[in-house]
């Protein structure tokens, strides 16, 4: 009977906090000076929210099937990639991602990073990125080197250039590289449009509700900004 009542208040808990993140960040957005509505550059709120079950992310390779559960209880940054190949604006795009979760400092642990490959050669075991003409990108087999990458917070690693963007995404071994259930494809779709523009990015709570989004082009530094404000007004994650 006790095991029961804590079940359901968990549960109540839980429902509580899936309404009061999204409106509590909306009400802090909206009393911000700097936050402009409909501007591009910054994100925009999904309503309503895309929940999304753990298993309807999976890993694709070693690192992410075995890491795959730090999606569950983290805030994570998702970079849509909508085919099999990455041209540069959607490879800036998950180069942003980890400069912006460096600059998060001390509350990095509470950050997580995804790139969700919508389609393609998604099916195999190992993959990786290998360069194909002017920067772009295309998913080819090969195994990932091992866990271990230095980190240095600072606001001018968003000024790296990107010219070297194979060997960068070889170095990026924190991100995960997951492929989404075909229903929550279709979900995902749905929000972005069928073009799926490179270079978007959304963003999901410690709850797995996609909850905010931002278009091609966003400004890596207002990202920064509303993850932190998230960060501080949410105890979860």
């Amino acid at each position: 009977m006790i095991d029961q009542t804590k079940k359901n208040q968990r549960t109540i808990i839980i429902l509580a906090l899936m309404t009061i993140i999204p409106f509590s960040f909306a009400w802090y957005l909206t009393t911000d000076p700097d936050f402009k509505p409909g501007s591009t550059n910054k994100g925009d709120l999904i309503i309503p929210l895309i929940t999304t079950e753990r298993t309807e992310l999976q890993g694709i390779d070693p690192f992410s099937i075995k890491n795959i559960d730090e999606l569950k209880g983290h805030w994570v940054m998702l970079n849509i990639i909508p085919a099999e190949q990455c041209n540069k604006v959607c490879a800036n795009a998950i180069h942003a991602t980890r400069q912006i979760r460096l600059m998060i400092n001390k509350e990095l642990t509470r950050v997580r990073r995804a790139v969700i490959i919508m389609q393609g050669e998604q099916q195999k075991d190992y993959l990786s990125w290998k360069e194909q003409g002017d920067h772009v990108l295309k998913l080819e087999t090969a195994e990932f080197r091992k866990l271990g990458e230095p980190e240095n917070p600072d606001d001018s690693l968003l000024k790296s250039n990107t010219e070297n963007i194979v060997s960068w995404w070889d170095e990026d071994y924190r991100l995960l590289k997951v492929k989404p259930s075909a229903a929550l494809a279709e979900k995902i779709k749905s929000l972005l449009g069928a073009d799926m523009a490179a270079g978007q990015l959304i963003l999901m709570d410690p709850l797995g509700n996609l909850m905010m989004q931002y278009k091609s082009g966003f400004d890596p530094y207002a990202v920064k900004r509303d993850i932190k404000k998230l960060l501080r007004i949410s105890q979860i994650g």
